[in-house]
């Protein structure tokens, strides 16, 4: 897939953002950053802007591995129902 440039728009700074994926998905993922960044900055005495990103960052990747773990907890109990239900079906068609 071609980069192209696309243009957002985080905290009031304007960002020129080369990019494969859709205009769509990067004005996404911006808009969700400037969100949290806006939540980070209502929330703290803080008026560094890097202060406040990487305050941000750091929300963000608690959040992202919150989830990894949230996902692979899931995955385990979906593989242990699918052990149960084979033991389950061997056993009836044994």
């Amino acid at each position: 897939m071609v980069k192209r440039n696309i243009e957002v728009e985080i905290f009031g700074q304007r960002y020129s953002i080369k990019s494969e994926f859709s205009e769509e998905q990067v004005k996404q993922v911006a808009a969700y950053v400037d969100g949290k960044m806006q939540e980070v900055a209502e929330n703290t005495k803080s008026v560094d802007s890097l202060h406040i990103a990487i305050l941000t960052a750091l929300n963000i990747a608690q959040q992202y591995l919150q989830e990894k773990v949230n996902k692979e907890e899931l995955l385990q109990r979906i593989q242990d129902k699918a052990d149960r239900l084979e033991e389950f079906i061997t056993l009836k068609m044994g």
